[in-house]
């Protein structure tokens, strides 16, 4: 019996070393899900991808030159005008540029003594357009013009002090109005200004439309360092979409006080002047660019409005009679 026991408890500690103690063993020995191994997996490092040279754009190659400019000139207004002509323009001795419309222009004022001084603007209060000597020469132009700017005020319905004051302030009605060759100005500004080229072009286009339909020598038009010229300083493009023929004599030629007066009229009002303030100043604005330019104009205009009204004034046979 005492060795049946032996047997039977040797035969329990075999079985509890076989079967827990493994178990146990193997429990600890588990990873959790969230637990890394602590041998990781080496990654060799990639190599880096090798990149593609990549072509360069090739790029037009900027024209500098003037003879590389006048032949693309050329060829952009072959589409337009016959070649043969354009050839003609282009090769004539007269074209040259001039470099001098770049250079700035500082007017004087003359003062009652003889003395000279530097102008301050539209608005000097020696030499400006708000001047009794200015309002007088506006009113002045009126009487002596009264005819065609009739004329133009039942035909546009523009005021004529507003017509007066864009050529007062253009060329003094007339007293100044550019020696330069208009086309070599804009020959000038599409060669040496880049940012203009585009505009400059439009330009040389519409100009010579006009002197083609007139038979006109192309370098005989003299006008301002910026192309404009006549009393109103029309640029080519403007001349041909807003330039009337006032007198009627089958000619729009805007030196003639007629035609200049007619065409300014014409252009305000396909601006959209109007009795509103806003409409008046956008009217200007499309004429030039120009804050100070369209405060000039209107300041002018209602002075030279309230003057001539002073004047009527005066004038009438009602105020005559109670004057002592």
């Amino acid at each position: 019996m005492k060795k049946r026991g032996l047997l039977y408890l040797a035969a329990v500690l075999f079985a509890v070393y076989v079967f827990i103690f493994p178990q146990e063993a193997n429990a600890h020995s588990k990873k959790s899900p969230t637990q890394k191994s602590a041998v990781q997996k080496t990654v060799s490092p990639q190599k880096p991808a090798i990149k593609k040279k990549s072509t360069p754009r090739k790029h037009a190659k900027p024209l500098s030159s003037e003879a590389e400019l006048k032949k693309l000139l050329i060829q952009k207004l072959s589409r337009t005008f016959p070649q043969d002509e354009l050839q003609n323009f282009f090769s004539d001795e007269r074209l040259q540029l001039d470099r001098n419309i770049f250079l700035p222009y500082y007017p004087k004022c003359t003062l009652a003594d003889d003395t000279e001084r530097d102008h301050r603007g539209y608005f000097d209060p020696d030499c400006g357009i708000l001047t009794r000597t200015s309002l007088d020469r506006g009113k002045k132009y009126i009487e002596t013009h009264r005819e065609e700017f009739d004329a133009a005020y039942e035909k546009y319905g523009v005021e004529v002090e507003v017509v007066a004051a864009i050529l007062r302030i253009e060329t003094n009605f007339g007293g100044y109005t550019g020696t330069r060759s208009v086309f070599n100005t804009l020959y000038t500004r599409y060669i040496l200004e880049a940012r203009r080229r585009k505009e400059a072009l439009i330009q040389i286009e519409y100009f010579l439309r006009i002197t083609r339909i007139g038979e006109e020598d192309p370098f005989a038009l003299k006008g301002s360092s910026w192309g404009a010229f006549g009393l109103p300083q029309f640029m080519p493009y403007s001349y041909w979409h807003f330039a009337v023929d006032g007198n009627t004599d089958g000619v729009i030629d805007l030196f003639d006080p007629a035609d200049a007066i007619a065409s300014a009229a014409n252009y305000l009002r396909e601006h959209g002047w109007s009795d509103k303030e806003k409409d008046r100043k956008n009217a200007v604005w499309a004429y030039n660019h120009d804050y100070i330019y369209v405060k000039a104009v209107l300041a002018y205009f209602n002075a030279l409005k309230k003057s001539r009204q002073d004047t009527e004034e005066i004038s009438s046979p009602e105020t005559q009679q109670n004057s002592p």
